[in-house]
C-alpha cells in the first residue's frame, strides 16, 4: 500500500523519463517489499528553480538540479537490511531505465498504521477487512474451543456478535485495536509470533489469513517457511508440515 511522491525541478525530465522512475521504483517495491502489481500509486510534482532547495555535497553525495525527492508513504514493519536493499535497488532501477544518476536519487520512507489509509469509498479498506469467504477462500466457522487467535479481525463480529458482545468488543478494541497497534514490537513481529503460534497450536483455518497479514506486514514467503521449518524442532513436525503446507497454497 506504498503513496509515492515524486519532487523535481520543472524541465529536469520529460513525461517519458518520469515513466521510467515510476516504473522503476514500482519494480524495486516489488521485489524488496512485496508490493502487489496494482497496488500502484504515484503523482510526481514540477518546482520553478526558486522553490527547489538542496545542499550539493552534504554527507559527500553530489547532487545535482536534475535531483528526485522521493517520498514514499508505507506501512511499517519492514527490517532495517529489507530497506537498505529496497534504497540500493531503486537507485540502480532508476539510473538503468531513466539514466539519473543514483546521487540524484533522494529517498525518505514514512511508516503509517493500517488505520490511517482509505483507498476510496469512504472506507478504512486496510482494517475494515471483508471475510474470507467473500476474498474467495474457503472459511471454516471457529469452534468453541478456538480461541481469538483463531477469528480474523473481521470476522469477530460475524461469529461472536450476538452470542457474546463483549467478547467481540473486547478483540476488535483491545486485541486487534491496542496490542497489535503497540508500538513497542511492530506488526512485522507480530505477524511472526502470531503465525508461530498458530503452526504450533495446529488452528490451520486462521492461516492463510494471517499469512496474508503478514507479508503485508513485510514478511517474505520464504522467511515464513524459514520460520515454520524452525517451528518444526520445537513444536512438532506434522505441525510444521501442515503450516508449510498452508503456506504453499498461500503463493503458488
Amino acid at each position: 500500500m506504498p503513496f509515492i511522491r515524486t519532487d523535481y525541478q520543472q524541465q529536469a525530465y520529460h513525461s517519458e523519463q518520469l515513466k521510467q522512475i515510476s516504473e522503476g521504483l514500482m519494480q524495486a517495491l516489488q521485489e524488496h517489499f512485496q508490493v502487489p502489481d496494482k497496488d500502484y500509486f504515484q503523482v510526481f510534482h514540477a518546482h520553478e528553480q526558486g522553490q527547489f532547495m538542496y545542499d550539493d555535497h552534504y554527507l559527500d553525495v553530489e547532487r545535482s538540479d536534475r535531483l528526485l525527492y522521493i517520498q514514499i508513504t508505507l506501512g511499517s514493519g519492514r527490517s532495517v537490511e529489507q530497506k537498505k536493499a529496497f534504497y540500493k535497488r531503486a537507485a540502480e532501477l532508476v539510473e538503468q531505465r531513466a539514466g539519473v544518476r543514483q546521487q540524484d536519487v533522494f529517498i525518505t520512507l514514512l511508516e503509517t498504521g493500517l488505520e490511517n489509509w482509505s483507498f476510496g469509498n469512504g472506507q478504512a479498506q486496510m482494517i475494515e477487512r471483508q471475510p474470507m469467504a467473500a476474498r474467495g477462500q474457503q472459511y471454516t466457522p471457529p469452534t468453541a474451543t478456538q480461541a481469538v487467535l483463531d477469528a480474523p479481525v473481521s470476522d469477530v463480529q460475524q461469529v461472536y456478535g450476538e452470542l457474546a458482545p463483549d467478547f467481540a468488543r473486547y478483540s476488535e478494541e483491545v486485541l486487534f485495536g491496542d496490542l497489535w497497534r503497540n508500538p513497542e514490537l511492530s506488526p512485522r513481529e507480530r505477524s511472526l509470533l502470531t503465525i508461530a503460534v498458530l503452526v504450533a497450536g495446529r488452528h490451520k483455518s486462521q492461516l492463510p489469513y494471517h499469512i496474508e497479514l503478514a507479508q503485508q506486514n513485510g514478511l517474505h514467503a520464504t522467511e515464513l517457511a524459514a520460520a515454520m521449518t524452525h517451528l518444526a524442532f520445537y513444536a512438532g513436525w506434522p505441525a510444521a508440515a501442515a503450516g508449510l503446507l498452508v503456506l504453499k497454497e498461500q503463493i503458488d
